[in-house]
């Protein structure tokens, strides 16, 4: 009991600082750092850990995994993801994004995800609380940079916990388990995945302040779609397509 009562607390706590963090009825404002000082230092924390230890996991795990294997991992780690996808397609009202998941869910239920039976064809998109929010016009709220867990608006580190608690809830003690010993191996497969992007971040002038709208360019375009091409901000965020050439 105490356990959840804290969990409400920060929630609370992350959207009241979600909905203070921009003014006016735009869900998609212009990028928020007040915490920039603390958010740096909190990426270059990140980017030691990573340098240390991740990416000499992740070349590792390259160079000793055949590729055949590394993608049945990655497809088992999609397929774990999905019960999100689901149940924030359900709250969004997304039916058709709702019924591709669920059905995309239960026919690799049958290799527990590590062969896609439909071999990719089946087109969905990812949803998380953090869409939810947006999607009620919850604002986005100021950027942070997360110790291990990397950037994030407040909005979608907020979601981030609804999430986890939600799957909590609704998985055997047995998946989450599995969930918990997965947390790492998910983190060293989308490292090797980004290598070469990762990389080249880290070698620009300012990783910071690259990383930073890389993040949110790529979010909002997940969150809002096609929509994303009409927001207020589009000619600011192509300002900041700049930095990543």
């Amino acid at each position: 009991m105490m356990k959840n009562f804290k969990y409400i607390l920060i929630t609370l706590f992350l959207v009241s600082l979600s909905l203070g963090g921009c003014s006016g009825s735009k869900n998609v404002t212009k990028e928020s750092d007040p915490f920039e000082n603390l958010n740096r230092h909190v990426f270059g924390f990140n980017k030691y850990v990573d340098q240390k230890l991740v990416n000499p996991l992740s070349k590792a795990y390259v160079r000793n995994i055949p590729n055949g294997a590394r993608k049945s991992i990655s497809n088992h780690l999609d397929w774990m993801e999905l019960p999100v996808t689901i149940a924030n397609s359900t709250f969004q009202f997304d039916l058709e994004n709702t019924i591709l998941a669920s059905a995309k869910f239960m026919l690799n239920g049958l290799t527990l995800g590590f062969y896609d039976l439909d071999n990719g064809e089946t087109e969905i998109l990812k949803k998380d609380f953090g869409s939810t929010l947006a999607k009620l016009n919850v604002p986005e709220g100021p950027f942070l940079v997360v110790p291990f867990l990397g950037p994030k608006m407040t909005r979608d580190f907020s979601g981030y916990f609804v999430d986890r608690q939600n799957m909590t809830k609704v998985s055997s003690t047995t998946v989450n388990d599995i969930n918990l010993i997965e947390i790492p191996i998910n983190v060293i497969d989308t490292r090797s995945k980004l290598s070469n992007a990762i990389d080249k971040l880290y070698n620009s002038p300012d990783p910071y302040t690259k990383m930073k709208s890389y993040y949110i360019q790529n979010r909002r375009k997940n969150v809002y779609n096609e929509k994303y091409h009409n927001i207020k901000n589009k000619n600011k965020d192509e300002e900041f397509e700049k930095l990543l050439q």
